[in-house]
């Protein structure tokens, strides 16, 4: 099958990225990041001939499989041989994934590649289940609208997941902010902390004490080397008396203003004190950066477990408009200088008269409703959801584009007015 547009760009894309020029990565013209792939030899079942999908195979003894699905709040992996590209992968184990979706009937997985053989220069990969999602594509779609607005963002794409030879499912695979990851983006040796507290502290407040910190973020590298520079980029933030000095110094700004704008723009409501990862560019830059993660309670996914919402205010996660799980620091500070603030505005009127417009999304939208159609029927089939129709997802995602985008360009114009008259 020749390759795609988005295909093309994404090649192009990367080979900009890997020369260093970061604004490669602005505008929805490469909207979809796909990993480049060429194709899948299972074991026992060859994959469909008409499928748009990468498809990747486990192998696993039925004993081995049994006790994955039968324990899936364990941490616990399981032996496997995994197929992918022609190539074969052993010493390969399996686990399940995430939190929440741990109670779903299709669970996230997480697979894991021996040291001697990665896949890909990976050493892992994440298959989340998109069970939830009437569409299956929020997660994906999110992470390539961070892309666009100029966001260093783990790359996102649909895959198709046999077992033994059987259809296991449709699944979101999400790149890990690994030191793949980072020599891609160009932060090569930086230090990462994912942000994940169970008790929503995660938000760079000044947590005090070394271990307060490692208990409310996992530092995915460099990790002999402690968490003294992310206890000191807190202490300043938070008590710093010049939130634009410290920006300007401190914060890659443009970057931040970005995440800031994708943020708005998908409505990520669940991000503000987890679910990011904070990124130090120790080696280059010296300065900090967001980077999203776990992006698929967005375009309309709420908190009250309705799809349909899209009037979250621009200013949630700030003190003022918290939102339901509370607020974070580095927004507070970022909101509360007027320059940024008009900064910010800025941008995201920019974004929304340039990429975040239905002329730009829809046919990526129904690109992807072709690509999935055949393995998001036949996981509609194996796993039965509150939504049986993806089709109606999708339209429910573009519903969201259209009504998101108008409320927030009513919602600007009063946002640029004095604050003491907008707030």
């Amino acid at each position: 099958m020749a390759a795609s547009p988005a295909t093309s760009w994404t090649r192009q894309k990367d080979a900009l990225r890997a020369s260093g020029t970061r604004s490669a990565v602005s505008g929805l013209a490469a909207l979809f990041v796909v990993f480049t792939f060429t194709g899948c030899k299972a074991n026992q079942d060859p994959p469909a001939q008409n499928s748009r999908l990468p498809q990747y195979e486990l192998t696993m003894a039925a004993a081995d499989l049994q006790a994955l699905e039968l324990d899936p709040f364990s941490n616990n992996t399981h032996p496997a041989t995994f197929s992918a590209g022609g190539k074969t992968y052993t010493r390969v184990k399996v686990r399940v994934r995430g939190s929440w979706s741990r109670t779903w009937p299709k669970k996230s997985l997480k697979i894991l590649f021996d040291h001697n053989q990665p896949f890909e220069e990976r050493r892992s990969l994440n298959l989340n289940s998109a069970w939830r999602d009437p569409a299956f594509i929020r997660e994906p779609l999110a992470y390539a609208v961070y892309t666009a607005c100029g966001v260093l963002s783990p790359k996102a794409q649909m895959v198709r997941l046999n077992i033994n030879g059987q259809f296991r499912g449709l699944y979101v695979e999400v790149e890990q902010p690994e030191k793949r990851f980072l020599k891609r983006v160009g932060l090569q040796g930086a230090s990462v902390y994912k942000a994940l507290s169970r008790q929503n502290r995660a938000d760079e407040r000044d947590l005090g004490s070394d271990q307060s910190y490692q208990a409310q973020y996992d530092k995915e590298t460099r990790k002999v080397e402690g968490y003294g520079e992310l206890e000191q980029f807190c202490q300043e933030l938070n008590r710093t008396t010049n939130a634009l000095e410290f920006f300007q110094q401190r914060m890659d700004l443009e970057h931040y203003v970005n995440y800031l704008a994708a943020t708005v723009l998908v409505q990520n409501w669940d991000c503000f004190n987890k679910n990011h990862f904070t990124v130090y560019d120790g080696q280059g830059s010296k300065k900090w950066l967001i980077v999203p993660w776990d992006l698929d309670r967005t375009f309309g996914d709420h908190w009250n477990m309705s799809f349909g919402i899209t009037t979250l205010p621009i200013l949630l996660g700030t003190r003022r408009q918290p939102g339901v799980t509370g607020w974070n620091r580095i927004e507070e500070r970022f909101f509360s200088e007027p320059a940024l603030r008009a900064r910010f505005l800025d941008r995201l009127g920019e974004l929304l008269d340039k990429e975040f417009t239905p002329e730009r999304l829809y046919p990526f939208l129904d690109q992807l409703q072709a690509d999935i159609a055949q393995e998001a029927t036949m996981d509609r089939q194996k796993w039965p959801a509150p939504a049986p129709d993806f089709r109606d997802g999708i339209a429910q995602v573009k519903d969201y584009i259209q009504r998101r985008r108008a409320y927030l360009l009513d919602q600007l114009p009063k946002l640029r007015q004095p604050q003491s008259a907008a707030q």
